[in-house]
């Protein structure tokens, strides 16, 4: 047996290294309150000091600066040093990928290969580095052991699971609920959001105002807004809903997807980013479509073609309004199809719930992952 230490966003690293180990896990806390004085600092691994000696370090979207084996796991940018400046920096973190410490990059999709592709197509090490990068899923307890059916004649249950609900598609929920509620379709939404929208967010019109109609839409009779609730209450309403809804326009994986697919609900989706890899039309949930560029992001989400954020003063424009504005109704339409469809045919119901639970069980598996990843860490310590 090992000693690991797991450093990065400790959320996110639950759902990208063992969840039970023959190994044992050191789970440290990230520093990170450097990069708030200068962003690039976050793609440098910093943890608070434990006193526990290690044998290996396995970071997530950073690179620390050490001499012991080394495996990181990254979701697009590696090094994830934007900001001003960053360039720079990245020249100086990624020659830590060239080590012989460094074992192995994992990829948590194909997505992030493009986008670590694209980041650094200038370096000459490339191809060096892409040898020792592999994909592997990020992973979940598997809680259902059937798939789900939907009765005729009664509500279908959907839920939203974001607390950027704007960015993430809470507010195509909403306007699908309104839809609904119009055509008095039997379908009740649920919202389990901290409802964050405007101002520091990235995808977001700038003005909160622009959002405060979609917001009253929460007092529709169709709608229970939950507001923050614990993962825990997450998970059990995953597994009372049927479907789950994320319209998301921007969102590197979607883990609340997965974890959806292991209580064997469906899920509807955009195709943005890694969604697509494992949500697949009619079979596991349903897909809508934006326009994406090479990278696979929506077209809107960047100045340039794969890094910089739409800027601040664009996102105040009319201009861009209108643009999120118009893609919110076009999604709720096209969600209001889908949910029709599942109404007026329980049996597609069925087959999309059979083929998330089976998504889960052969791709986000925590035991087989589990199994995968501390075999892993054994290899590189022989």
């Amino acid at each position: 047996m090992a000693n690991i230490l797991l450093t990065g966003n400790p959320h996110i690293m639950g759902f990208n290294s063992p969840r039970h180990s023959q190994h044992y896990l050191i789970k440290t806390t990230a520093i990170n309150k450097f990069a708030k004085i200068w962003r690039p600092l976050e793609g440098l691994a910093l943890w608070k000091y434990n006193p526990e000696k290690y044998d290996l370090i396995h970071s997530f979207n950073a690179i620390p600066i050490t001499n012991q084996p080394l495996i990181i796991t990254t979701e697009s940018f590696l090094p994830r040093t934007l900001g001003t400046g960053g360039e720079i920096f990245k020249n100086i973190l990624r020659q830590r990928l060239i080590r012989s410490n460094c074992h192995k990059i994992i990829a948590m999709s194909e997505y992030a290969i493009i986008k670590f592709k694209k980041q650094n197509e200038d370096w000459r090490f490339l191809e060096n580095i892409l040898e020792k990068t592999e994909i592997i899923f990020p992973n979940v307890p598997i809680r259902a052991t059937q798939p789900k059916q939907y009765q005729p004649g009664t509500q279908l249950q959907v839920i939203f699971v974001g607390n950027h609900v704007a960015r993430k598609g809470g507010i195509v929920a909403l306007r699908t609920a309104k839809k609904a509620l119009k055509f008095g379709l039997p379908i009740q939404f649920h919202i389990a959001s901290r409802l964050v929208c405007g101002n520091d967010m990235y995808m977001d019109a700038k003005n909160p105002d622009r959002y405060k109609p979609d917001l009253e839409l929460l007092k529709l009779e169709n709608v229970t807004c939950h507001g923050f609730i614990k993962n825990q209450q997450v998970l059990e309403l995953l597994s009372q809903s049927h479907i789950q809804l994320l319209a998301s326009l921007d969102d590197t994986f979607g883990f609340s997807v997965i974890e959806g697919f292991a209580a064997a609900t469906p899920a509807i989706t955009t195709n943005v980013c890694a969604l697509p890899e494992f949500v697949h039309h009619h079979e596991n949930g349903f897909v809508l479509d934006l326009e994406l560029n090479a990278y696979r992001n929506w077209i809107h989400r960047y100045g340039d073609d794969y890094r910089d954020w739409v800027s601040d003063a664009k996102r105040a424009t009319d201009e861009y309004w209108q643009i999120l504005d118009s893609t919110y109704e076009y999604l709720a339409d096209l969600t209001l199809e889908y949910l029709q469809s599942l109404i007026d045919n329980p049996q597609l119901y069925g087959k999309l719930s059979t083929g998330a639970l089976n998504q889960a069980v052969n791709h986000h598996n925590a035991v087989t992952t589990g199994k995968r990843l501390d075999c892993l860490y054994s290899q590189i310590l022989i």
